[in-house]
């Protein structure tokens, strides 16, 4: 039995919702509400990359910004590391646990600080070292990060994109989290550059014992850097599964939309068929306004498989389909129709 066997999850979370008031006119009354997050429940387990995927609009940015209490909870619940977020709100102590690393690193690197004064103050601030050390500290980090020293006196806006996303990195790893949430950080870099940062994820991962939400809409690196995918639309958890099982085997009608727009060099030696099956692809609806979600299932309206039962009442709540923790929120995701469909026509990225 491992260490990551026996330890608590990174984070549990259960029916999360989170909802922010829609504010009309001269005098901003509340007219109405945003269900940006209606009930999402997943677990980051120790030493794990868990990705949370979905298009914009999803809700994937939010669920990850509650669970570091920077978006509010409505309601539901967030534990890490085995304590409620709000415990560890009140005794200061969640930065020490959970930190997070934005799409674009400027949103927590300060354009009037060099790299070293931005190091040394999160390690002062926090306490991670004794004083005498923090030297020593600042140039360990930028060495865990792949960032050589003498890019320690420089201001961001003269480090490249990929040099200031490590930068972000590694102003994230000061105060020694064991969880951190990882927002769309390769969206905007070059390909080269992702596999770095992607592959320094996994570095952290195995030798400082840290776990990672990973939020992206690029299934492609999803599927190259996950443990677990937990995939999202409107709001809802529409399927969670095994990263090798939700490629090879996808059983919700949503998760294979998005495989699908994963660009394919060769077609047919991908094994994307053309011919038969379900009306898959037919024009796509917008998304669900999250102030007025549908009644059912949130992805009835561009689902081809859709009946009068996704139509009405509650929407499916996400079913074990496999003792791997394989998770489907969908009324026919065992029906002959759906499976064939799903089974023939799936791209493999």
């Amino acid at each position: 039995m491992t260490a990551s066997d026996t330890a608590p999850p990174a984070a549990v979370v259960t029916d999360l919702r989170v909802d922010f008031p829609v504010r009309t006119g001269l005098l901003r009354r509340v007219t109405g509400t945003t269900h940006a997050v209606a009930g999402v429940s997943f677990t980051v387990p120790a030493r794990s990359i868990v990705s949370l995927v979905g298009e914009s609009g999803s809700g994937k940015t939010t669920t990850g910004r509650a669970l570091l209490g920077l978006s509010p909870v409505t309601s539901g619940s967030v534990r890490l590391h085995g304590r409620e977020l709000g415990e560890l709100r009140r005794d200061r102590t969640l930065p020490r646990v959970a930190q997070i690393v934005y799409q674009d690193p400027y949103a927590s690197l300060n354009p009037r600080m060099t790299l070293r004064t931005m190091l040394r103050e999160v390690l002062t601030v926090h306490r991670t070292v004794d004083p005498d050390g923090v030297s020593a500290r600042v140039a360990e980090l930028l060495d865990q990060v792949g960032l050589r020293k003498q890019l320690a006196g420089r201001y961001p806006h003269e480090l490249s994109g990929g040099q200031r996303q490590r930068a972000a990195i590694a102003r994230a790893l000061a105060v020694e989290p064991r969880f951190i949430v990882c927002d769309e950080i390769v969206s905007a870099l070059d390909v080269s550059i992702q596999g770095q940062i992607l592959n320094l994820i996994q570095d952290l991962r195995r030798e400082r014992d840290v776990s990672f939400l990973f939020i992206s809409h690029d299934m492609g690196v999803v599927r190259h850097l996950s443990d677990h995918v937990v995939v999202m639309y409107g709001g809802k958890v529409m399927e969670s599964a095994p990263c090798d099982e939700l490629f090879a085997a996808p059983r919700h009608p949503y998760t294979r939309a998005l495989l699908r727009a994963v660009p394919v060099p060769d077609p047919r030696a991908a094994g994307v068929r053309d011919d038969g099956g379900a009306p898959a692809d037919a024009p796509r609806a917008e998304p669900p306004d999250p102030s007025a979600p549908p009644p059912g299932c949130r992805f009835q309206a561009s689902c081809p498989f859709a009946t009068a039962e996704c139509r009405e009442g509650d929407s499916p709540p996400p079913a074990a389909v496999s003792d791997t923790g394989h998770l489907v929120a969908c009324h026919h995701h065992d029906t002959p129709a759906v499976r064939a469909a799903l089974a023939e026509r799936t791209p493999a990225p």
